[in-house]
């Protein structure tokens, strides 16, 4: 392992070509397969200039030491990544080879400046602020004031993600898409002529993806998915969660209400379907601050005047005008 002394070269100096050797915080990795079976691992690392995508390939035959490497991997921990650069759809992206064996191991925390590493592009917004701003909006006092109290008593609202990946995965990031999809659900309330409850619109838009609050714990320098991220899901978690506080704060039929809202937010994709306007409302709010996010992620990752078929996060084509 080097002993340099911290970190020399950024994510956002990577250049197509060239060499990589130098520290970066992982953010996130998946365990894949290529085409003859064999495992590879795609994982992000990052630091306070931007994200890279990294494709662990390790050395062609020693399937077993990717697996070894990806058992000991640590989201929020800083790495040593040995590789290089190459531009592939648009954007660069870092393959490690033979350097995989830089990776069994965090660097020492004596070479790890967090300044480096840690940031977001939302630390400079009042999302906190935001939230409780929209949660005055509602007019009912007994649900406004369930809502803030049911926000304000989990660990963390306002600085763990949203994702693993994809959208708003970083630091703020849950804060940041609540008050979007609050916003937006907010907007078509009044763009359409629905007589939806507004008051619940609200409510359910703020309250989503509260589950997700359960989901990340701080790990390192950053935050790590808990098993319960895929092993339950936010959407049960949520529920779970403002299911027994609803009911007792509520009128029954509002109750239900809120909680099919929070049930059925995934839409088409989930596993009830949306039965109300106020709970198509909440779902498309919530898709579009996704959608839209996904989409300028992808796009910033291009260099202007490219595109891609595929963007990883939002799934569709992608272009950067000049």
């Amino acid at each position: 392992m080097s002993e340099r002394p911290g970190k020399q070269k950024y994510a956002a100096e990577v250049t197509d070509g060239e060499g990589v050797d130098d520290l970066f915080l992982l953010k996130t990795f998946e365990v894949k397969q290529k085409k003859d079976g064999s495992p590879y691992i795609w994982a992000e690392i990052a630091d306070v200039t931007g994200t890279l995508s990294c494709f662990i390939w390790g050395v062609q035959g020693y399937g077993d030491t990717v697996m070894e490497i990806a058992s000991s991997l640590r989201p929020g921990e800083v790495y040593q990544v040995r590789g290089f650069a190459k531009i592939y759809n648009g954007s660069v992206q870092v393959s490690v080879n033979e350097g995989i064996a830089a990776l069994a191991e965090p660097v020492s925390p004596a070479l790890v400046d967090p300044n480096d590493y840690v940031s977001s592009p939302v630390k400079d917004l009042d999302l906190k602020g935001g939230v409780l701003r929209m949660a005055g909006e509602i007019t009912d006092p007994v649900l406004g004031q369930m809502v803030l109290e049911a926000i304000s008593s989990v660990d963390g609202f306002f600085i763990k993600p949203a994702a693993k990946g994809r959208h708003h995965e970083y630091r703020g990031g849950l804060a940041e898409h609540t008050l979007e999809t609050a916003r937006i659900a907010l907007a078509a309330c009044e763009a359409g002529r629905t007589d939806a409850d507004r008051d619940l619109v609200i409510a359910g838009a703020l309250l989503h993806d509260i589950g997700k609050a359960f989901c990340f714990e701080e790990q390192g320098l950053g935050f790590a998915a808990q098993p319960e991220y895929d092993l339950v899901g936010h959407v049960t978690l949520g529920v779970s969660y403002i299911a027994p506080i609803a009911k007792k704060r509520l009128p029954a039929g509002k109750a239900a209400h809120l909680l099919h809202i929070l049930q059925a937010h995934h839409g088409p994709h989930g596993e009830v379907p949306c039965q109300t306007p106020e709970a198509w409302t909440v779902h498309l709010a919530d898709l579009t601050s996704a959608t839209l996010r996904e989409a300028a992620d992808d796009q910033a990752d291009l260099v202007p005047g490219s595109g891609k078929r595929n963007g990883w996060r939002s799934g569709g084509p992608v272009w950067r005008f000049e």
